[in-house]
């Protein structure tokens, strides 16, 4: 009996471990698979943040606005140092003027000391 649930321990742990964290789907578009595969699993961890809670939706928009279909890197650039900034959602159609691919719709980027403190809290 206790061999038996030595086994099973040793094979729950290795399992356990040996699984690596998914990245986001949405990063296959910036980095190889290559590259995944030999990044540590805390910066697949600080990547999926950046993806998944670097921002926020208001209340009045949720339902709205998919968070799985928001490419956050497109954002990023206007990220500010100290506070949050307020994006407008950029529409799917991308051959008009850029004026005219906002829509009303926004959320807010978390700021970059906050974004930091989350990758240093990951590690």
């Amino acid at each position: 009996m206790r061999v038996t649930i030595t086994i099973f321990f040793l094979f729950f742990v290795s399992v356990t471990f040996a699984q690596k964290t998914q990245i986001d789907k949405r990063a296959y578009a910036y980095y190889t698979q290559d590259e995944i595969s030999q990044m540590p699993d805390y910066k697949i961890k600080q990547i999926n943040f950046l993806y998944q809670h670097s921002f926020i939706i208001p209340k009045e928009f949720e339902g709205q606005i998919n968070p799985d279909e928001i490419d956050i890197r497109k954002y990023s650039r206007q990220r500010a140092p100290h506070q949050r900034v307020k994006v407008y959602l950029k529409n799917a159609v991308t051959d008009r003027k850029e004026q005219d691919n906002v829509s009303n719709k926004y959320f807010y980027l978390l700021s970059i000391d906050e974004l930091q403190d989350a990758y240093e809290n990951i590690k």
